[in-house]
C-alpha cells in the first residue's frame, strides 16, 4: 500500500545574482515544480528539505529560511523555504527519476506551466 504524505517541503532557490531560480522539469507531464518533496515519518522539516534538495538537485543550501505554507491543489500542505546558492552546479542524484533540475531566468519562468500556488510563491518572493 502506498503511503499518502500530507506534508511536503519545497524551496525557492535563487542564484547569487538573483536572476535565475532552480526548478524541476518533469518531462512525462511537460510540467515544472519547485525542488522538494515529502516529509518522511519521524523526519524534521529542515532535514526533509535538505534531503530532497540533495536528491533532486545534488545541492546543499545552508541558508534556507522557512518562509510560508500553503495548500497544493491535491490537498497537501506545502512548507516553503527560500535560499540563495553560490554554486550553480546541479546534478540530480536520482538520474532524472523525479525530474530534471534546471536554472530558469524570469523570462523563461513566465513561459512555463507550473502549479499556480508555486507560481504565486515564486513571484511574491523573487527579489
Amino acid at each position: 500500500m502506498r503511503t499518502l504524505h500530507r506534508v511536503s517541503t519545497k524551496a525557492l532557490i535563487l542564484n547569487k545574482e538573483k536572476d535565475k531560480i532552480l526548478l524541476i522539469y518533469m518531462p512525462k507531464n511537460n510540467d515544472w515544480g519547485l525542488p522538494g518533496g515529502h516529509v518522511d515519518e519521524g523526519e524534521g522539516l529542515d532535514r526533509a528539505i535538505e534531503r530532497e534538495l540533495y536528491e533532486e538537485c545534488g545541492i546543499k543550501c545552508d541558508n534556507l529560511i522557512r518562509k510560508d505554507f500553503f495548500m497544493h491543489s491535491d490537498g497537501k500542505i506545502i512548507l516553503a523555504s527560500i535560499g540563495i546558492l553560490d554554486n550553480i552546479n546541479i546534478k540530480s542524484q536520482q538520474d532524472g527519476l523525479e525530474g530534471i533540475p534546471k536554472w530558469l531566468s524570469r523570462e523563461e519562468f513566465n513561459k512555463i506551466q507550473i502549479e499556480s500556488v508555486y507560481r504565486d510563491f515564486v513571484l511574491n518572493n523573487w527579489i
